[in-house]
């Protein structure tokens, strides 16, 4: 009893400090639950229990050395659960494990199956039978009965299609995903988020046997704060994906329909005190020979006690062309005060940092700086770090006589550092033959070397957003970026039909919205 109190006093402490984020978004719900009432992955106006509120890309570092390199693989505060999960797959809802989230429900006998993937395609033999389910291609309908008719997403996904549907028999595939991982010895003490980076459509998560929440949204990433869940040795996490859910009323995408958790799993983990979500602004003036970073900060408390005397300081780094390399900038800092945080509360502190000259960033010479924030006490001590890369670029659309133009063409030109860009571009889904959605880094290096060596400046990701990694080569080697929100509902089309009408739909577009906008604010391209 005792330590079932101490788990309910620390998840309602979690739960009062997710309520204190600005800006929450509706549908997204916190509370301690003890299990799902098994009606979420059909109820459009509930988008996420527990999950965080969206936030810049940006990860926690132990020192400014590490945090100079960005990537999270560099951070000893970031874990991968990329690898082999045991593996469950059923044809339908009624047919999953129930228990498989007990810690002494054993699944040594199921399957291997590597994540990130999508198991339709992990699932075909060499000799061509499918172990894990059809790989589903249309263009605009959903995978499920429907009609174009007003209201009909009331029937749900779980309605009886024609016979010769593959989903007739496979109604709505489930698969149960288990691993177990130890934390590492350092992050004692801290405060421990699992992050997924993607995974189609929907699913229901548990820590150590525990309920934890649910997310929708395919393809923006869902983190857990699971420090109430955690125990000293081996944990358990268990996920189960549902391959349709009301979501996918959302996700009709020209595209294979492939469920699964085909993006990175992680851990992260943060001080008590920590920075939740970071933005920096870059803005150049009319002349183009100055900078200013306009850094917004939102400092969490999750500790019960008011943290006062703290502040930001950042520096600024020049990265080298095409480099990672970076180099110290001198008297290139800012330092931000940070008004007394309450328990479990939310402030946000603001500054400006200015840079003489700076190289700009455009998909012919990609420019980057390393901002380095450091939060620190009363005395000076760093507690923790975090990163960014930046470029300073002005992006302008502007009415254009032609006299100005060097075609002698008047029109709505797009402006790059004040000259005019044309964009050369091509439209990207994320599709590996081997792994389905699931891409790899490799895979994406090479794909940006050929649009540079074509001489494509632009990108169209459609129709959602990519992995994250895909920003940071985009950063890196310079494509213009256009970036979808994971919003595709046309098979209703566009009469009294679309899903853009009824009010239950509202919050899940606003938040695919805000999901994407928030997750990416801070790349240059």
């Amino acid at each position: 009893m005792k330590k079932l109190l101490i788990i309910i006093l620390l998840f309602e402490s979690f739960v009062s400090a997710a309520f204190a984020i600005r800006d929450s978004l509706g549908g997204f719900q916190y509370a301690l639950v003890q299990a799902p009432d098994g009606k979420e992955w059909e109820s459009p106006e509930r988008l996420a229990l527990n999950k965080e509120q969206p936030r810049a890309t940006f990860f926690s570092f132990a020192d400014v050395v590490s945090a100079r390199k960005v990537l999270p693989e560099h951070s000893a505060y970031w874990m991968s659960l990329n690898g082999d999960w045991k593996f469950k797959w059923v044809p339908n809802p009624d047919e999953r494990p129930k228990d498989f989230q007990r810690t002494d429900y054993d699944v040594s006998a199921w399957d291997d199956i590597h994540v990130p993937s999508s198991w339709n395609i992990y699932g075909i033999q060499k000799d061509g039978t499918q172990k894990y389910g059809t790989p589903i291609y249309v263009n605009q309908p959903v995978i499920f009965q429907h009609k174009v008719a007003v209201d009909d997403w009331r029937g749900g996904v779980m309605r009886t299609p024609p016979a010769h549907w593959t989903t007739y028999k496979h109604r709505n595939e489930v698969g149960s995903y288990r691993r177990d991982f130890t934390l590492p010895a350092g992050w004692n003490g801290r405060e421990v988020f699992i992050n997924f980076d993607g995974v189609d459509s929907f699913f229901y998560l548990w820590i150590n046997g525990q309920y934890v929440g649910f997310s929708k949204n395919s393809r923006n990433t869902a983190s857990f704060n699971i420090t109430p869940y955690l125990t000293a040795g081996k944990n358990t996490v268990a996920v189960a994906v549902y391959r349709s859910s009301d979501a996918s009323f959302l996700e009709a995408q020209d595209m294979f329909r492939l469920p699964g958790i085909f993006r990175t799993v992680a851990l992260t983990s943060v001080p008590k005190l920590h920075v939740r979500d970071l933005v920096v602004t870059p803005d150049l003036n009319s002349a183009f020979d100055e900078g200013t970073l306009s850094i917004k900060a939102d400092i969490r408390n999750l500790d019960k006690k008011e943290a006062k005397g703290y502040s930001m300081v950042y520096s600024l780094y020049a990265n080298k062309l095409y480099s990672d390399e970076n180099t110290p900038l001198a008297n290139v800092e800012a330092v931000a005060s940070i008004v007394p945080v309450g328990k479990e509360g939310v402030v946000t502190c603001e500054t400006t940092l200015a840079l003489p000259k700076p190289l700009l960033w455009s998909a012919e010479a990609p420019h980057r700086y390393t901002l380095v924030g450091e939060l620190k006490d009363k005395k000076g001590r760093t507690m923790e770090t975090v990163s960014a890369y930046v470029g300073f670029r002005k992006v302008e659309i502007k009415d254009t006589p032609a006299s100005e133009d060097e075609f002698g063409l008047a029109g709505r030109y797009y402006y790059i550092n004040g000259k005019t860009v044309k964009l050369k571009g091509v439209n990207r889904h994320e599709t590996n033959p081997a792994l389905g959605h699931a891409i790899t880094r490799e895979q994406m290096e090479k794909e940006v070397m050929l649009m540079k060596r074509a001489n494509i400046n632009h990108v169209r990701n459609s129709h959602y957003p990519d992995d994250p990694y895909w920003y940071y080569l985009c950063d890196k080697y310079g494509i213009y970026l256009e970036d979808e929100a994971n919003l595709e509902s046309h098979q209703y089309y566009y009469g009294k039909a679309s899903l853009s009408h009824p009010v239950e739909w509202e919050k899940a577009h606003v938040a695919r919205v805000m999901e994407m906008v928030h997750g990416n604010v801070n790349h240059p391209s």
